[in-house]
């Protein structure tokens, strides 16, 4: 990165990654701006920075399809399709049933 025409760029972003987490600061929020000029001028040297652009689309790329996937999961926290609730109901009515039957034989 040193080596390209965002060299300044780069040793910017680098300072402030290196202040932000030195004081435990959020790196992202604090280094907005130098993150925004580093992809500027990445974008004005297309040839020498295509290998780290390509890297980065296809990151996202693999982020967009990750969050396509997770949400067409069923999270775990979603309640359980009907056919399970009333499977659920029928196992409740037999344990019911059980406990009801227990308690005649006890009280005889």
């Amino acid at each position: 990165m040193k080596g390209g025409g965002c060299k300044e760029e780069f040793v910017g972003w680098e300072k402030c990654v290196e202040q932000a987490e030195a004081e435990g600061g959020y790196v992202v929020e604090r280094c907005h701006d130098a993150t925004a000029a580093l992809r500027r001028c990445m974008d004005k040297f297309p040839d020498y920075y295509e290998p780290i652009l390509r890297a980065e689309r296809a990151m996202a790329e693999d982020l967009e399809a990750f969050k396509a996937s997770e949400a067409s999961e069923p999270s775990p926290a979603s309640p359980p399709p009907p056919a399970a609730e009333e499977e659920q109901g029928d196992d409740k009515k037999q344990a019911e049933a059980v406990v009801a039957k227990e308690k005649e034989d006890l009280a005889a």
